[in-house]
């Protein structure tokens, strides 16, 4: 009995040891994740920066569109001659010459003779769109683009922060020159006319058809310099109140054509044949 007994008690430990060992092995086909409840949980995407640089930029992309779509409604700070307006789109040094260029008399030719936004006087507008803009915290570029007549332009808009907003510093244009840089050419010349411009005199700011010049005397000469453009032309006094330009490449010449001695009301009549209207600025 005793030796039965015995028996079973060591049948009954290999058993037990043998479940024990089935249970430590492990199986050759499954990995072992200690983090296992980590990974059932996807990681989470970057949130959109609502408040970084990307939405900065958006709401720059914004302000121009909204600055064609005023302008196009005929309305915007190039036709309202609100400051506020002024204010809204464009940083304080640009803003401060819109609005001097704005409080002209009226009838008086001002520093802007074509359209700003479109750098043309006469436009037929085709596939225009806004850019995207690029830059750091406070200071972007981006650029519009349009066609014209079937011809491709791309403007250029140098943004600025001013506190919480984006404003517009400068537009450059295809000529290679800016909005800027014409409001000062535009105060220099001016600055220089008023000081030479004598009445009877071929001197002083001319409207000459759709653009406008500044006629400086330089010593037997008068320098003429165009409203656009960084080329100056010089004329000489031919016989009573014509004056004509040097020779181009083609041998043609340009000429002032003035109706009276005051030099007030006349006719351009270019190299090519073509004829312009002159009369001097106010």
């Amino acid at each position: 009995m005793k030796n039965s007994l015995n028996l079973t008690t060591v049948i009954l430990v290999l058993v037990l040891s043998a479940i024990a060992c089935s249970w430590n092995r492990s199986d050759p086909g499954v990995v072992v994740n200690s983090n296992a409840s980590a990974a059932a949980t996807p990681e989470q995407s970057g949130e959109p920066l609502s408040s970084g640089a990307e939405s900065q930029f958006a709401a720059a992309e914004r302000l121009i569109a909204e600055l064609y779509r005023q302008h196009d409604a005929d309305k915007g700070p190039f036709r309202e001659r609100k400051r506020a307006v002024i204010d809204k789109y464009f940083a304080k040094p640009l803003a401060d010459m819109i609005w001097k260029n704005e409080q002209r008399p009226a009838g008086e030719m001002g520093a802007i003779e074509a359209d700003p936004l479109y750098d043309a006087q006469d436009v037929g507008i085709k596939k225009f769109s806004v850019g995207k803009a690029t830059g750091d915290a406070g200071n972007a570029t981006l650029s519009i683009s349009f066609e014209s007549y079937g011809q491709k332009k791309t403007i250029i808009y140098v943004m600025v922060r001013e506190g919480d907003a984006w404003k517009i510093a400068d537009i450059k244009y295809p000529g290679g020159y800016t909005l800027l840089q014409n409001f000062r050419e535009y105060e220099k010349n001016a600055s220089n006319a008023s000081d030479t411009a004598i009445d009877g005199d071929f001197a002083g700011k001319y409207r000459v058809g759709e653009t406008s010049c500044t006629v400086k005397p330089v010593k037997m000469v008068y320098e003429v310099k165009w409203a656009k453009g960084s080329g100056i032309e010089y004329f000489f006094s031919k016989e009573g109140n014509i004056f004509e330009s040097e020779e181009d490449k083609s041998g043609g010449r340009n000429e002032f054509r003035f109706d009276d001695d005051n030099h007030d009301n006349g006719t351009f009549i270019r190299a090519d044949g073509k004829i312009f209207s002159v009369s001097r600025a106010k």
